[in-house]
């Protein structure tokens, strides 16, 4: 079986909107990286696959109507994960997310710990903010488990967005989402609460 052969079999076994990495395939089929980058490149001038960047691909769905692209949002979280990034959505989809809000965001935009280019999928752009206070704070609340990191994470960035004045007309709202924390994880929060958000303190700690 010829790599070319070897690489579209392993392609088969994946599901249809499945993103993978050059190294994961590489890893699986034990073959030299050149012949398998040709593979790939034979690959995506068939459909078979598609290259979001490099290292990264995408198995696409071909229906009917054309070329069914991978969702932002799993781009977004791949290209986190490969960039050992911790992203959350930023802005008005933070609010949302709390339920404080029904304002959906239009745009895929992340605060992010790393900088991380923009990406187009799809013709829409995927947006990440590097913030050295959220990534601060994502570091002061390890240590609890990953539902309530990504619970607090984004109850800071909605504060953030908020801004004091507004935030002081959902202070109910944000005190409700507080409580939602476990003790733990609400004393870690109040600690995040530093510098430009140490106003928040007040409300939470009501």
């Amino acid at each position: 079986m010829t790599i070319i052969q070897q690489t579209e079999n392993y392609i088969k076994h994946v599901p249809f909107g499945t993103i993978f990495s050059f190294a994961q395939v590489a890893q699986k089929l034990n073959v030299p990286k050149d012949s398998l980058s040709h593979a790939l490149a034979k690959l995506e001038s068939k459909k078979r696959v598609s290259k979001l960047e490099r290292g990264l691909w995408h198995r696409p769905k071909v229906t009917c109507f054309g070329v069914i692209g991978p969702k932002p949002e799993k781009v977004a979280a791949i290209i986190a994960k490969e960039r050992n990034a911790y992203i959350l959505p930023a802005g008005a989809a933070a609010v949302n997310a709390l339920g404080w809000s029904t304002q959906m965001s239009m745009s895929y935009s992340y605060i992010s710990t790393k900088r991380i280019e923009p990406r187009y999928v799809n013709k829409q752009q995927i947006r990440f903010r590097y913030s050295r206070a959220f990534d601060e704070a994502v570091k002061k609340l390890e240590g609890i488990n990953a539902e309530e990191k990504k619970r607090a994470a984004t109850l800071w960035i909605a504060l953030e967005y908020l801004g004091k004045e507004e935030a002081l007309e959902k202070v109910t709202l944000i005190q409700q989402s507080f409580a939602q924390l476990s003790c733990r994880s609400q004393k870690k929060f109040a600690v995040a609460l530093n510098g430009k958000l140490g106003w928040a303190r007040t409300i939470v700690e009501h």
